[in-house]
């Protein structure tokens, strides 16, 4: 049996080597399919994992306050299952967010986020850098801290002051330390913000990106800069250790008081990762799916090229019938020939997935190469080129030895 198995692998050696431009075409779309398998989905348990990374840092205490278009329960369960409704959610204001720091404030941290694209100079040199506005409760629940300099003063949050914190690799690229970087002046947007503080160093991540290029300007001068005082989520974090579900619901009571009516979600973090781990899951297969259809192109390819090897073949065929060879033999030497076409294009379009993955991870694109995916690529493509392959080899076996020698 094992003199067998090699004569066949031999003889589908020698059948690539000597068609080999035919080969490659012949593997092309195996190639093209596997790589496009496993690079969505490497790309898209990328983006999952970054997703959950980000809700994950947020912390068990954290409760993420999101508008809606239709009523609601108050709780993120109330909204499944439920059709979304036309027209746009009735957002929050900067106002609603002091109004719940006013009622919860010796219990919660109560923050919100807008982030805008901005060009950042210091003098005339361009800087990289991420602008975000929040405020101090923002910096906390985000476990950020201070290495140099000072937070956001209450004046300066009211009067809508131009000043900033920036991370430390923005500081030691505009100075030689921390304490000289601090009252330097930068320019952001076409406005120049004056920096107050300096962040402590928490480096690049794969989920959250670099965290020491970012630049926070406060939330009142960035809702000014963005001109309304909109927000599209407001963020409350429980100080204590206690129940986070009796403070949801104290949040739904007062914000239905306020609003009129139940037009919005209050989300734990189990809730979300629940929620974006079902929708980052099938975003996933839909993205393999569309991306194996190229596979079975390719497994298409392998078929007529097969069928193309079996008209060519005749006589080699009736020879090896005519001393012998089974049905079962020549029928499992074609399909070891189409499965070693699958196992080939699938080796090579697992390699240059490997490559593309190394190349968008220096551009900072999500990805996640698994074991499991390199083996579900290879997988996919042995089972092609054995499916493909299965109706040139009957043809092979079936084929009538005396009728196989007096072709031409």
């Amino acid at each position: 049996m094992k003199t067998q198995i090699k004569e066949n692998l031999r003889l589908a050696v020698y059948s690539l080597i000597s068609n080999k431009l035919r080969s490659f075409l012949t593997i092309l779309g195996i190639i093209i399919g596997v790589f496009s398998v496993v690079l969505l989905i490497s790309i898209g348990e990328g983006a999952k994992n970054q997703t959950l990374q980000i809700i994950e840092n947020l912390g068990s205490n954290t409760l993420i306050i999101f508008p809606s278009s239709t009523e609601t329960g108050g709780t993120f369960r109330s909204i499944q299952g439920q059709r979304p409704r036309r027209g746009m959610p009735q957002l929050f204001s900067y106002n609603d967010l002091l109004y719940l720091r006013n009622i919860f404030r010796n219990e919660l941290l109560v923050s919100s986020l807008v982030s805008s694209p901005y060009n950042v100079y210091y003098q005339i040199f361009p800087i990289e850098a991420n602008v975000q506005g929040t405020d101090n409760d923002g910096i906390l629940i985000s476990k950020d801290s201070i290495i140099e300099g000072r937070f956001f003063t209450s004046y300066e949050q009211d009067a809508k002051e131009k000043v900033c914190i920036v991370g430390p690799k923005i500081a030691k690229s505009i100075a030689i330390s921390y304490k000289e970087a601090t009252n330097k002046i930068i320019k952001i947007g076409d406005h120049n913000f004056r920096i107050i503080g300096i962040l402590k160093e928490r480096g690049y991540s794969q989920n959250l990106g670099d965290l020491d290029s970012r630049i926070i300007i406060p939330l009142t001068t960035a809702l000014m800069l963005k001109g309304d005082q909109t927000l599209n989520f407001i963020i409350a974090q429980v100080k204590e250790n206690k129940s986070i579900e009796t403070y949801r619901q104290k949040l739904i009571f007062v914000l239905k008081q306020r609003r009129g009516k139940l037009n919005f979600v209050i989300a734990k973090q189990e809730d979300l990762l629940s929620a974006m781990n079902d929708i980052l899951n099938i975003l996933t297969l839909t993205l393999a799916g569309i991306a194996a259809i190229s596979l079975i192109v390719g497994g298409i390819g392998i078929m007529n090229i097969m069928l193309v090897s079996v008209t060519e073949r005749y006589k080699e065929i009736g020879i090896r019938k005519a001393i012998g060879a089974k049905k079962r033999d020549i029928l499992i030497q074609f399909l070891t020939e189409s499965a070693f076409l699958g196992m080939i294009g699938g080796t090579l379009g697992i390699a240059l997935s490997i490559i593309a993955g190394e190349i968008l991870s220096k551009f900072e694109v999500p990805y996640s190469l698994s074991y499991s995916t390199l083996i579900l690529g290879f997988s996919f493509s042995l089972f092609i080129g054995l499916i493909f392959g299965v109706l040139p080899a009957m043809r092979a076996a079936n084929l009538d030895p005396i009728q196989a020698l007096r072709s031409e």
